[in-house]
């Protein structure tokens, strides 16, 4: 087969059509790079230069979403991604009723906007998706007040919050999905229009076991971000992004995007063999970020990126972890895993 260019590359696994070699990227934040277009851009077209990635995943500020509600941080002080939250919106949850729609002239969205086109500037006819979390995540947010602000305080947080405003103010929690929604689907709407891709359309370890029921979530969860989807639906690279152990992959199989990502090793989700028998989409994962390509060896992530493909037939696959990688992941590895889809 003759050599393929990326997009062709990653359009035709999409497709589940036959391809030169499978379609390989990883990805992660840049920090303090976050704070500034310029400096993000820069070190997310060097971060595709480098390791000869496919597509590319942009990680903007985790926060980002929640600023255009009200949510104002401390930027000097992280813990692994996330800052400091200073300050939120909502004192009460009778204040829900209250929250509405955010127009794009926004400093957070102008800021993400125009991230976009300097990226797309700069990164030529390649696919690249910009992350938009679920309006229910948004949510969690906005509600969540983290004594400390690392990454399982915040999330635990964020699912504390949602808990107790789903048993206090359902109706409220509904009026404010509602305007989270209509807002992030303008806004990704626009993200397509001036460059992306698609969507990176993360559920934040919200849509699993332990944290939210199957019921809640098909309740408060997807009614919305369906929402946000069909603004994108002619998008040519959409992928559903659900995050953590135990997910209700079931629940979000059949979403109108081209593709899923999920942890596939472990964590009581299904592997990347079980899921393709689960779902029609392109899979996105087969390798564990916490596992091999962090604390192994080369060797071991390319057996264990082996394995995923063997375990696929190599069909409607794209490789890549199952999460963002962490900002000291060895670059050993992620050659490695470059090196993995070499025939």
């Amino acid at each position: 087969m003759a050599e393929m260019s990326k997009r062709e590359r990653v359009d035709a696994a999409l497709r589940g059509e036959p391809v030169d070699r499978i379609p390989v990227a990883a990805w992660r934040h840049f920090i303090p790079a976050e704070r500034s277009i310029e400096a993000l851009t820069r070190a997310s077209l060097a971060h595709v230069e480098k390791f000869d990635w496919d597509w590319l995943k942009l990680n903007p500020r985790a926060t980002y979403y929640a600023e255009a509600w009200g949510n104002r941080y401390d930027f000097g002080d992280y813990a692994g991604v996330y800052p400091r939250l200073l300050e939120g919106p909502f004192d009460k949850l009778s204040q829900l009723d209250r929250l509405a729609p955010v127009a794009l002239d926004h400093r957070a969205f102008v800021e993400q906007l125009e991230l976009i086109r300097a990226v797309r500037a700069g990164i030529g006819d390649m696919h690249f998706v910009q992350t938009v979390f679920s309006p229910l995540s948004v949510l969690g947010f906005l509600l969540g007040r983290p004594v400390r602000h690392t990454a399982a305080d915040v999330v635990q947080s964020h699912a504390d919050g949602l808990k107790h405003a789903l048993a206090e103010n359902p109706a409220g929690v509904h009026h404010a999905l509602s305007a989270i929604a209509q807002t992030l689907a303008a806004y990704a709407a626009a993200a397509v229009e001036v460059g992306a891709s698609g969507l990176f359309f993360a559920i934040v370890k919200l849509a699993r076991r332990g944290l939210l029921s199957e019921a809640e979530y098909a309740e408060f969860g997807k009614p919305y971000d369906l929402i946000v989807l069909d603004a994108v639906r002619s998008a040519p690279f959409n992928l559903l992004h659900v995050c953590g152990p135990a997910v209700y992959f079931d629940a979000i199989a059949d979403y109108p995007v081209h593709a899923i990502n999920w942890a596939s090793i472990g964590q009581e989700n299904p592997t990347i063999g079980e899921a393709q028998t689960r779902t029609t989409r392109a899979l996105i994962g087969g390798i564990d970020e916490d596992g091999a390509l962090q604390t192994g060896t080369p060797e071991a992530v390319i057996n264990q990126a082996r394995k995923a493909i063997v375990a696929t037939g190599g069909q409607r696959l794209l490789l890549a972890p199952g999460c963002g990688v962490k900002m000291d992941v060895p670059e050993a590895n992620l050659h490695a895993l470059r090196r993995a889809v070499e025939r």
